[in-house]
């Protein structure tokens, strides 16, 4: 009974040191993964600047949406036809089973647009910040992850400089802060429950969930432009729009399938928590380059994005060796010997 015992303590803190290195080392999970992250940060960090230039060209946000997610979808069937991937055509069963995650995807987007009338961007930002620490206690709490005190830490700096960031463009309104809130809760239930779903989807590969989100949430997106923008004068407009205008959409259109399909990789083979703090390090890693193209802020919205992107640094498998280096150097957590 004791070895049995033993022998149980021994495999789950196996599969717990597994799962923290998984997590923590970017060689256990595959190159293909690295690329992966690497594209969504390139991809996520470049689109509200690429996304901005598409809709001056074509001003219907939720039309470029459509056309974004439908590109995406008929992208992926194109590379299918041709040989290049391989997935299954959908199931009756299978879109019913998907409509929990197209949920939690939308509500966020759908709460962002109404905070976002009430409320300046940087608190929008204030509490997609604020809301990775309600992510690693989800995490931690209901997926079971194990999260290394200098992860904690980590998530409670990114939020730290969120609010730093946001101190002296805050704009009080009760009912703006309302909406943020709830779209902050609606953050952490999308990156938990879509994580949650994945783990239990192990079947299906990156291009089929990226083709069935994006098929099903295209006709959802384009019922919301005909009640919110009218499809008659988008019609018009896309019939006269410059071939720079039109090929700054086509860009975004191409932009939005690297981040569907790399996040939803990214999603597949990261925690939740590493994910949101992927999601917050791109958003401020776009807030650097909108500075350094001439976009002006205060100082102490500057040291917020510093502080916000250490917290990512930190997090990150390099904010380890960094510590282990400083340990190394000081002498800081060696073990002392009489």
């Amino acid at each position: 009974g004791e070895m049995a015992g033993e022998n149980g303590s021994k495999a789950n803190g196996q599969k717990k040191a597994a799962r923290t290195a998984e997590e923590d080392s970017p060689g256990i999970v595959g190159m293909g993964s690295v690329i992966a992250v690497g594209v969504y940060i390139l991809c996520s960090s470049a689109m509200l600047i690429v996304n901005k230039q598409a809709v001056k060209a074509l001003p219907h946000p939720f039309v470029v949406s459509a056309m974004q997610l439908f590109a995406s979808a008929l992208f992926a069937v194109m590379l299918r036809g041709l040989g290049q991937v391989s997935f299954p055509n959908p199931t009756v069963s299978k879109m019913w089973g998907w409509k929990g995650i197209l949920l939690a995807w939308v509500v966020p987007i759908l709460l962002n647009m109404k905070a976002m009338r009430l409320v300046s961007v940087e608190t929008m930002m204030m509490f997609r910040s604020v809301a990775t620490v309600a992510v690693a206690a989800g995490d931690t709490l209901l997926l079971g992850t194990e999260l290394s005190p200098r992860k904690l830490f980590s998530c409670v700096v990114i939020s730290l400089g969120g609010l730093i960031y946001a101190q002296n463009d805050l704009q009080f309104d009760l009912a703006g802060y309302i909406w943020g809130g709830c779209y902050a809760l609606s953050m952490v239930v999308n990156t938990v429950y879509i994580k949650h779903s994945f783990n239990q989807l192990k079947d299906m590969g990156a291009w089929e969930k990226t083709f069935l989100n994006n098929l099903l949430a295209t006709p959802l997106v384009l019922s919301l432009a005909y009640g919110n923008e009218g499809l008659e004068m988008v019609a018009q407009r896309l019939v006269t729009m410059e071939i720079g205008g039109a090929t700054v959409v086509l860009l975004s259109c191409v932009m939005g399938l690297g981040i569907s399909l790399s996040g939803t990789k990214c999603r597949d083979v990261l925690t939740a928590t590493s994910f949101d703090v992927l999601g917050n390090c791109t958003k401020y890693l776009t807030l650097g380059m909108s500075y350094l193209l001439g976009s002006s802020t205060s100082a102490g919205s500057y040291i917020g994005v510093l502080i916000a992107l250490t917290g990512c640094a930190l997090y990150s498998p390099a904010g380890e060796l960094l510590l282990k280096g400083v340990g190394a150097v000081t002498g800081v957590g060696k073990n002392k010997t009489a």
